[in-house]
């Protein structure tokens, strides 16, 4: 082979190379791609880094109203209702939302299961953090049926603190029990532990003032909550008061007597 032969053979097999690297490289993409749209598992999901985790979007927003959307479909194999639900975003915590109006689809089950974990729930006027993801141009709640939606306070008065989209959520989920202690409230020690999980021991100090809520089971539920992170005298008073409290429900009466008993015997204890 002649040297002009040779050196076009070294053109060809390069170019092959590279073409080669590219088809890879784009093959790469559509895997992994695909890998990420199957790693939103069809299950409730009931921690919040796990919801942020598959959403691309994460915002504050109020219903404004809500409507059916076209037939049943099937998901996973079973047939679901469509619903578009409208929202007035105020924040976004992750993503980028340029318009402050936006719809977004959500889905039901048909029939609704007797006993099932919570599904998507939307009531107009009631503000919520929303974890969405865009399908082609149109938003989505992130899992499909199971509720991803938390309820928040109405309005953030207090606006949002210098520092991580975690710490501005972290703020927003302690406004809510605050805003309504009486709804919002009896689920008090799992919006604790949602905080904790966006800024760890940061939560501690944005629990404590809840130790001074006007709400019994408020109270009751900082205590508990606080009682695996840091006993002391407040806490502990806390959970006796509520250990001898008739008028509080039984639930906490006799979840604070446990605890108390745990504590007493060593066992989880900070």
């Amino acid at each position: 082979m002649t040297f002009s032969g040779n050196r076009l053979a070294r053109r060809v097999k390069f170019l092959l190379l590279a073409v080669g690297l590219v088809v890879v490289s784009v093959c790469g993409f559509l895997y992994w791609n695909a890998i990420r749209q199957e790693l939103a598992p069809n299950k409730f999901l009931p921690q919040i880094k796990e919801r942020e985790r598959y959403s691309e979007i994460i915002c504050s927003a109020t219903i404004v109203k809500i409507s059916p959307a076209g037939s049943a479909v099937r998901l996973q194999g079973r047939e679901v209702s469509q619903w578009i639900a409208v929202a007035d975003v105020d924040h976004v915590f992750k993503g980028t939302l340029d318009p402050k109006t936006i719809e977004f689809k959500y889905y039901g089950y048909i029939p609704p299961p007797e006993v099932s974990p919570p599904t998507a729930y939307f009531r107009p006027g009631i503000r919520y953090i929303l974890f969405l993801r865009r399908h082609d141009s149109d938003l989505e709640v992130a899992i499909p049926v199971y509720q991803m939606e938390i309820e928040l306070a109405p309005t953030n008065k207090a606006g949002y603190p210098v520092g991580t989209p975690e710490l501005a959520l972290a703020n927003e989920l302690v406004t809510a029990i605050q805003s309504a202690p009486e709804t919002i409230g009896r689920l008090a020690a799992t919006y604790f532990s949602w905080a904790e999980e966006l800024i760890g021991k940061q939560a501690i100090p944005l629990v404590e003032p809840f130790l001074n809520s006007s709400d019994p089971l408020v109270r009751y539920q900082a205590a508990w909550w606080l009682s695996f992170r840091k006993v002391d005298a407040a806490v502990v008073g806390e959970l006796k008061k509520t250990s001898l409290d008739q008028n509080v429900e039984e639930w906490a009466r006799s979840g604070a007597q446990e605890r108390l008993r745990d504590i007493a015997e060593g066992r989880y204890v900070p």
